[in-house]
């Protein structure tokens, strides 16, 4: 229960965030929203307000914003009247606002999330070299480095803290170090070889060097601007990710088999909800982002394809026939459905594999 719970309350707030971006833009540029919906489908609950048609549909993975004039997810290709509240009246700037707006309010949704929850919990920050545990398998643990040693330095290079000695550890990924530690009123040196471990560095998939060490963390409250810097960078990190792993589909480093749906977001939600409400959050965050960054790729039907649309008529000057636009959309939807299925079936491969969908990671 608690992981369906979890899941419709995630997926509610995203949709309903992503939607309110489309729909708050078209009214202040002046379009008509005739539906506004919460999933796709036939309606389960309707509600006609003024000119708009507020729904609650019946297949719950996704929503969308019908505006006058414009053919969308509703595949309504006989909705253009040439009135000034259409779509197709507006010019291109407000257009790609509306279309834009959706992505927009996931990313900000997301930085507010993890600005809030920096706000509250703080930033943690680690100053000291003084070991205070192990990762599983760690070579520094296997070298004879014990809990309560404070490392000095590292191939002779002294090191004053954490910062100086995580950057030589990294920059030697796969190398024998000579680590330099204080234990009591001794000195001693120990061989240790790194492991070499590939992750994200300033946007590039890197290897790095880990020994499998860590030390006291400090929490550092922090200010309002403060929370909102480390709420953006985190927002971008995973902005990055995503552009990453769209890479790496392109050029194989990945495979279709990585792609998860609404399954495995279900679990780990979950996941994520028994673990406490920060990780929950942070949840939500992570999975606004990815659907922000999802919705701006260039396939037609998500929001990318339809600026595309906006984009080349900009430029051209010529507006695409409406039969051309339609057979594209058409294409996109077969698209997304292939691609549905390939993650549904990746979901459930998992658990027929009894897969962990959370892993949990030590460096």
């Amino acid at each position: 229960m608690t992981t369906l719970v979890s899941f419709i309350v995630l997926l509610g707030i995203i949709v309903f965030i992503h939607e309110l971006g489309h729909y708050i833009a078209a009214k202040l540029t002046g379009m008509r929203v005739e539906i506004f919906s919460l999933g796709f489908g036939r309606a389960l609950v309707k509600k006609q307000w003024g000119e708009t048609e507020y729904r609650i549909a019946w297949i719950p993975l996704g929503g969308y914003v019908k505006i006058s004039g414009m053919i969308d997810e509703s595949m309504d290709k006989e909705s253009q009247k040439g009135e000034p509240y259409e779509f197709e009246s507006k010019n291109f700037f407000q257009k790609s606002f509306v279309i834009l707006a959706g992505v927009i309010m996931n990313f900000v949704l997301a930085v507010f999330i993890y600005s809030f929850i920096t706000f509250i919990n703080g930033i943690p920050e680690v100053h000291s070299t003084v070991v205070r545990g192990f990762s599983e398998g760690s070579p520094a643990e296997t070298a004879g480095i014990k809990i309560g040693d404070t490392v000095n330095g590292v191939n002779g290079t002294p090191v004053q803290n954490w910062s100086e000695l995580t950057e030589i550890i990294h920059n030697r990924p796969g190398e024998e170090l000579l680590v330099t530690v204080s234990r009591a009123d001794s000195v001693l040196i120990f061989p240790v070889k790194t492991i070499a471990v590939r992750t994200l560095v300033e946007g590039e998939m890197k290897e790095i060097g880990l020994i499998g060490i860590f030390s006291d963390t400090e929490i550092k409250n922090a200010s309002v601007l403060e929370s909102l810097s480390e709420g953006s960078k985190t927002s971008w990190y995973w902005i990055k990710i995503g552009w990453l792993s769209i890479k790496m589909l392109i050029t194989g480093e990945a495979s279709l088999r990585d792609l998860g749906g609404p399954i495995m977001i279900a679990q780990m939600s979950g996941e994520s909800a028994r673990a406490g409400i920060w990780v929950y959050l942070a949840f939500i965050a992570f999975i606004s982002v990815n659907i922000g960054f999802l919705n701006i790729l260039p396939i037609p039907l998500l929001d990318g394809g339809h600026f595309m649309f906006i984009l080349y008529e900009g430029i051209t000057r010529r507006k695409i026939p409406q039969n051309i636009k339609f057979r594209i959309l058409q294409a996109g939807m077969l698209i997304l459905f292939i691609l549905m299925i390939i993650v549904v079936i990746n979901d459930t491969g998992r658990i027929i594999n009894g897969n962990d969908i959370l892993e949990e990671k030590a460096e």
